[in-house]
């Protein structure tokens, strides 16, 4: 008889057995959203909150493309520059936007509840159509102006992370991401998933179009799995094992390359990103600095200040 049997006995104590929790009550998932926590730095994403809208674009595009009339809407905290990404995003550094806020993303991934802040903020009606019937809530918005001497293909590289994943895959909660190319209808839409994830090629990038489906709901099937990458807890098994990436997101997609075709003059480039369902769990894109590119571009063209007409 072991020691700890004797003790009871003697007692007359009644020893209790409990079965362990299922994996899927340890994760069973929550709306309530839980608010940014200060974590101490580390190795993983370094940020820097801006909210200076041509600051920004000019880490977007460089310093050889023509910029004027940069403008942000956005709550306080959520865009800024980040450093450090190499192993987590899969370039090192650039523009942050976030419908949360972008430090949100700091790692590690804690255990149990999701990153969320509602900012009580507006959608943006250019991207509710891909959502519909659901609303955008938390939009973050980032646009400018830019000039090419004629009609030209542009590209620049980005990565769309999320909350959502997985569990609240295909549950009405489709965070989106687009970059509308001088107009805001679907075709202007440059944030296409890319070629090698060709099942919904000309569709926005979001939580139900890049996905490996949905942990706790083995019917939901995935889309594009390929191009995405997990970062969450795996709570199949026991104990949970812990997400391979320095970061709070529970999912990235891999990276990828939006690309379209100007027109001769003045173009406009408009990237948004909008919580979907409510404005609870956070999404963020990431976007590669100075990966706008502009083939050919003339060298002496110089920087035209925004607000320059």
């Amino acid at each position: 008889m072991s020691l700890a049997t004797l003790l009871l006995a003697a007692c007359g104590c009644a020893l209790v057995l409990t079965a362990a929790p299922s994996p899927a009550a340890l994760a069973s998932p929550t709306r309530t959203g839980r608010p940014p926590v200060a974590k101490a730095g580390g190795t993983g994403l370094q940020f820097t909150l801006e909210n200076d809208a041509t600051t920004l674009v000019q880490c977007l595009v460089g310093t050889s493309v023509p910029i004027r009339n940069a403008g942000l809407v956005a709550a306080d905290s959520s865009t800024g520059l980040f450093t450090n990404g190499a192993t987590i995003i899969g370039f090192a550094g650039g523009v942050a936007l976030s419908t949360g806020t972008v430090q949100g993303a700091l790692g590690p991934n804690s255990e149990f509840g999701s990153e969320g802040k509602d900012h009580f903020g507006a959608g943006d009606p250019a991207l509710d159509q891909f959502v519909d019937p659901e609303d955008t809530y938390d939009a973050c918005v980032l646009e400018f102006e830019f000039f090419t001497d004629q009609p030209r293909t542009i590209e620049f590289d980005y990565v769309f992370a999320s909350e959502e994943y997985s569990e609240f895959v295909g549950a009405g909660f489709d965070d989106v991401l687009a970059f509308f190319l001088n107009g805001a209808g679907v075709a202007q839409n440059i944030a296409r998933v890319t070629a090698a994830c060709a099942t919904v090629t000309g569709g926005p990038t979001s939580v139900d179009n890049v996905n490996c489906g949905n942990q706790l709901e083995p019917t939901i099937a995935a889309v594009n799995c390929g191009c995405y990458r997990n970062n969450e807890w795996n709570y199949l098994v026991i104990p949970a094992t812990p997400p391979s990436f320095d970061s709070e997101m529970d999912g990235f997609t891999t990276v990828f390359k939006a690309s379209g075709t100007t027109v001769t003059g003045w173009n406009t480039l408009k990237i948004a990103i909008a919580d979907a369902g409510d404005g609870i769990l956070d999404s963020n894109v990431y976007i590669r600095c100075q990966s706008f590119i502009v083939p050919a571009a003339p060298s002496t063209w110089g920087r035209v200040k925004a607000g320059y007409r």
